[in-house]
């Protein structure tokens, strides 16, 4: 399935149609094990590393690609990042077929809390197809189950990168994976899949290089 036939794959249910909508990851061996076959949009997806900027961004690609792409149909959004911990490299990105018009960079003042209020407004406002944010191992359930809802209410993909000891924090996202790499593969580790199971998938001929840094 190629990543930017994603709109002809949504699934829409009866119930939380939002939540199951998914956009294909362009990995055959991940979209097989993920319920609907790719990133559950309207929910929480999380990203567990053991430090930011090893190139995690790489496997999102596919899947920023096709958010990014033009649809006479819908209203051109943004794919908000907040809190970035580097500069994306405008280059790499284009050539991962990306529209870098469509990017916005969000950068809070210093603050755990202002970081997370502004991931909230950024779903919130309905402007924005994606969200990825940077924050950190400890987050008030609170706060993350009212992401989960605002996520939930307008269809946003939220993609939350934390540090590796988060997944000893509960959390109501739909999806967390860790990644790590395995020799000449990059193991993706599925520690929580709602509507699936805990595993492992090895993505060989990807590697967490990714998208350097300007």
């Amino acid at each position: 399935m190629e990543c930017n036939d994603w709109q002809a794959h949504i699934w829409r249910g009866k119930v939380a149609a939002a939540a199951r909508a998914v956009i294909p990851t362009g990995y055959r061996e991940l979209d097989r094990v993920l319920p609907g076959g790719g990133w559950p949009l309207g929910a929480i997806t999380e990203i567990l590393v053991d430090g930011y900027g090893i190139g995690e961004l790489g496997l999102l690609m596919p899947a920023l690609e096709a958010l990014t792409k033009d649809d006479p149909a819908k209203p051109k959004k943004w794919v908000s990042w907040v809190a970035p911990p580097f500069v994306p490299y405008a280059p790499a990105l284009r050539q991962h077929g990306i529209d870098i018009d469509r990017l916005l960079m969000i950068h809070p003042t210093a603050g755990m809390k202002s970081r997370l209020w502004a991931i909230e407004q950024a779903v919130r406002s309905g402007a924005s197809a994606g969200v990825l944010a940077w924050v950190g191992a400890v987050i008030d359930p609170v706060i993350l189950r009212r992401l989960q809802l605002a996520a939930e209410d307008q269809a946003c993909w939220v993609l939350l990168f934390r540090p590796a000891n988060a997944r000893l924090q509960r959390s109501p996202a739909a999806l967390r994976i860790q990644l790590a790499q395995a020799r000449v593969a990059t193991r993706v580790e599925i520690v929580k899949c709602r509507g699936g199971r805990p595993g492992v998938v090895d993505l060989a001929g990807f590697a967490l290089e990714g998208v350097p840094a300007a």
